[in-house]
């Protein structure tokens, strides 16, 4: 989660007509945190780090605590179910950075189609008509960010 000097966070546009409607995928348009999966000998955080470069092109960001974990099955693109231990990191950013897409890989490249930061306030105004993941988004964050200028939590770990 990368959060700016106003305690916004940026979020990733998804239009993926492909995407399963489960709770992981609520449909083909929706919001996403960057981030993606981990590589062979990769620590988490190191994981972390190269997703957000390789999502958003930002490597100047200070990695915080892994404040959120989550689990869930869900259907991998060729139908196999598959496992997936999802862990959420907060990372603070300076502020009007520039957000580019030139390394995405081809699935990323055809299926995000923007970006925007949000305060948790706008996130719980919108998710009544827009989907963002993970489900709860806003008051996760809302815990995180207790007022602007406040640092994430003292590092404890909620379950999500």
């Amino acid at each position: 989660m990368l959060l700016d000097p106003d305690n916004r966070v940026l979020m990733l546009r998804i239009h993926d007509s492909a995407a399963q409607r489960s709770m992981s995928s609520p449909g083909p348009d929706f919001w996403l945190l960057p981030g993606g999966g981990v590589e062979p000998g990769e620590l988490y955080e190191e994981a972390a780090v190269r997703e957000v470069f390789a999502e958003t092109g930002i490597c100047e960001l200070t990695l915080g605590p892994c404040v959120w974990t989550a689990e869930h099955t869900t259907t991998w693109f060729d139908g196999a179910p598959i496992h997936i231990v999802e862990r959420y990191y907060v990372a603070r950013v300076a502020a009007g950075l520039t957000v580019t897409f030139a390394g995405h890989e081809p699935l990323e490249a055809a299926t995000t189609v923007g970006y925007q930061w949000f305060t948790a306030g706008e996130i719980a105004e919108r998710q009544a008509r827009e989907s963002f993941l993970p489900l709860g988004l806003a008051e996760l964050l809302g815990s995180l960010v207790l007022s602007p200028g406040c640092s994430p939590c003292d590092g404890a770990e909620t379950t999500i």
